[in-house]
């Protein structure tokens, strides 16, 4: 039988909402990250490397003890897969597409990784979750499933804090009433505010065009940053693709929806201007064929970059809900934290009227 006991009222948001593909270990918030954890990330990475793969490793911490040094998963938008360190390498073994029977005889352990048991009886929990908003393509009779952001709401907020006290006081956590207030004044005190930051800098060109020289000006720099309430800096790292597709989706104020992307001009037009004009392009690019499931993959696969790269920076999933490009109701897909001035900006610099 699996040694993980959950929650009773299911897994609480700060592990249903993990990004897809990464590896996630969880923490007692009281303790931050220990050395009991480095231990735990380095088996990860030494697993990654003994079986080739990549590995994107992050931490979170959850209020629920029976999860605390467990490690989390997500493979499919509805499910969510726990291990500890005896069933570690059978998630590892999901997460990479491996066959874990198969795995078990060939790949041995060594380093970092040979305190991993694998092969016993101990297996990782599945546990599945209310799905996102399903966003249907359908041509040919298929479709995908993207992620969107979750609504916050007071009701649902205070439904997820009435829940934290049945906790308290069905699993005797001896959380007092002062414990709370103090937390809370905490919280309002390191409340983080984002705002989205980009810079451009540009250099005159001298090109011959027949019959004279002429003088152009050609883009060197674009970097587009968070900056926090407390003057703090947050470079977001993007190739030229997926900078181009992320200030095309920051120019639509309401969004653009997933369906409408592969018939939209409009979307193709300002994605052609942007990205011709940043550093390192290369030619023109094509317009996307969402009805082609290759190309939704390598689209969803550009916007999932910008999840990832938000996130790695700043470790606070409300600024990838804000920065990143999110489902932000229904269908429809934008960058919530984008301001009028930032679209003023990108307009006036890449010449978009």
């Amino acid at each position: 039988m699996d040694k993980i006991t959950l929650p009773s009222n299911g897994l609480p948001q700060e592990v249903t909402s993990i990004p897809f593909g990464q590896v996630i270990v969880l923490t007692n918030p009281q303790e931050g990250i220990t050395a009991k954890h480095i231990t735990m990330i380095e088996a990860v990475i030494s697993l990654a490397n003994k079986c080739g793969q990549g590995h994107i490793i992050n931490t979170r911490s959850v209020e629920y003890p029976e999860l605390w040094d467990c490690y989390a998963c997500k493979v499919k938008e509805d499910e969510v897969l726990i291990s500890d360190k005896d069933s570690l390498f059978e998630m590892l073994c999901e997460l990479w597409g491996l066959d874990y029977d198969e795995a078990c005889k060939t790949v041995v352990l060594d380093g970092r990784a040979k305190f991993i048991p694998y092969g016993g009886e101990e297996h990782l929990v599945r546990v599945h979750i209310k799905p996102a908003v399903r966003t249907e393509a359908v041509k040919d009779d298929y479709s995908v499933t993207l992620q969107l952001v979750h609504d916050h709401s007071r009701q649902s907020t205070l439904r997820d804090i009435r829940s934290t006290f049945k906790d308290n006081f069905n699993y005797n956590l001896d959380i007092s009433l002062d414990d709370i207030i103090a937390l809370y004044k905490e919280e309002e005190l390191n409340r983080k505010k984002y705002r989205l930051d980009i810079q451009v800098k540009w250099k005159d060109v001298r090109e011959y065009k027949h019959p004279k020289w002429v003088i152009h000006k050609k883009m060197t720099d674009c970097d587009i940053s968070i900056v926090d309430n407390q003057g703090n800096t947050y470079p977001i790292k993007m190739d030229t693709m997926t900078k181009a597709i992320y200030l095309t989706f920051l120019l639509f104020e309401d969004g653009i929806e997933y369906t409408q992307i592969s018939d939209s001009d409009e979307f193709y037009e300002l994605f052609r201007q942007i990205y011709k004009k940043l550093p390192r392009a290369k030619g023109t690019p094509r317009k996307f064929n969402l009805y082609d499931q290759a190309d939704l993959d390598t689209f969803t696969n550009y916007t999932s970059k910008t999840r990832q790269a938000v996130l790695k920076v700043t470790n606070d999933t409300y600024a990838e809900e804000q920065f990143a490009i999110e489902g932000r109701r229904k269908d429809v897909y934008g960058i919530a934290g984008a301001t009028a001035e930032n679209r003023a900006f990108v307009r006036k610099e890449f010449k978009i009227k």
